[in-house]
Order: C-alpha cells, then structure tokens, then sequence
C-alpha cells in the first residue's frame, strides 16, 4: 500500500517479468471492480487500465491489476472468523462515500484524481460519519437480547444490509473467472 519512505505511489504492475503503466486514478479502479462482476466481459474489456502498452498474457495483466488493487494490509489483524459480509459496495454506497470524504476532508470526489492506494487511506481513516454509522449497523450481531434498543438495531441491519453473495444464485461462470484471477 503506501510506503512514506518512497517518493511516488505504485504507477505500473508487473506482468510476464515486465511493467506496465496503469491508470491509478480511484475512478478507473471503481471500474475495473464493477468490470470483474461481469461474467460476460471479455478480457479486452480490461485493456482500459493500461496507459500505453497492452500486455500480451491479459488474464496475467487482469491478475496483476486486481493484485494491485487489493494491496495487502497488516492491520487490523482478524480477531475473530472473517463471515465474508459485504459492508461496502462501491456503486450503492456512492453517494454516502462523497458526502463523508467531502465533510472529513474537503475533497469533491466528482472533481478529484485520487491514485487508488490515497483513496483506500482516506476511506479506511473516516470516522463520525454517515457512512461510518451506515457500515456499523452492516456490521451489528444480535446479542439475544429483546430488548428494545435490540430491535432498533435489528431493523437498522435489515435496512441497511447489502445484497450478499448468498443471497443470490450462485453464478458459475463468474466464479470461475474470479478464481482464473486467484491463480
């Protein structure tokens, strides 16, 4: 992710021993993301996030992007079983992302060109915002209590909670797709 002791943030990933040039603008990498959800997109699809040269070996590259937009993070540490719930999608959650980098901050995100790793920072320090209340009550486990603030509580999740992966059928063909990138 951010290394303060280097001079520039990441600008290029590295495919078949050599470095391509990418975009590194939050915005490119929001749809590089919503890309890899569509099990119909051909590899070419992807061939957006390069600056100049395209590589040869795309799945490589597609792996190489999607490596680099999921650095990996020392902290927080898991505590505790990670249940794979959803409690930020980019898209649904658009509106509330803007209004909190815009209180927290000062940054209009429409007008913005943030590299991806300073957005994740910015976005990772939010606090005492909307959002920040909005992912908590995404995030809240029933005590089995009966109480009335646990019903409160249980009619903010149910409000609040993203579209799961279970939720839906699973979808064979993005799976594989996603699991090409995994390799």
């Amino acid at each position: 992710m951010i290394d303060l002791k280097k001079a520039k943030l990441p600008q290029a990933v590295k495919v078949g021993g050599r470095f391509f040039a990418i975009h590194t603008d939050f915005k490119y990498i929001l749809r590089f993301r919503e890309l890899l959800s569509d099990k119909n997109a051909p590899l070419t699809a992807f061939d957006f996030m390069y600056k100049n040269e395209i590589p040869i070996g795309r799945l490589e590259g597609i792996t190489a992007i999607y490596n680099f937009m999921n650095p990996p993070r020392e902290l927080p540490r898991s505590t505790t079983e990670d249940d794979g719930e959803i409690v930020i999608d980019y898209e649904i959650d658009a509106p509330y992302i803007y209004a909190a980098f815009l209180e927290q901050y000062g940054i209009d995100l429409i007008d913005a060109r943030l590299h991806w790793y300073k957005f994740l920072a910015l976005l990772h320090g939010l606090h005492d915002t909307e959002l920040n209340r909005i992912i908590a009550a995404r995030l809240w486990k029933p005590n089995g209590k009966n109480g009335e603030y646990e019903k409160y509580q249980q009619k903010q999740f149910e409000a609040w909670r993203l579209p799961q992966p279970e939720d839906n059928e699973p979808d064979e063909a993005l799976n594989d797709f996603l699991a090409k990138l995994e390799r």
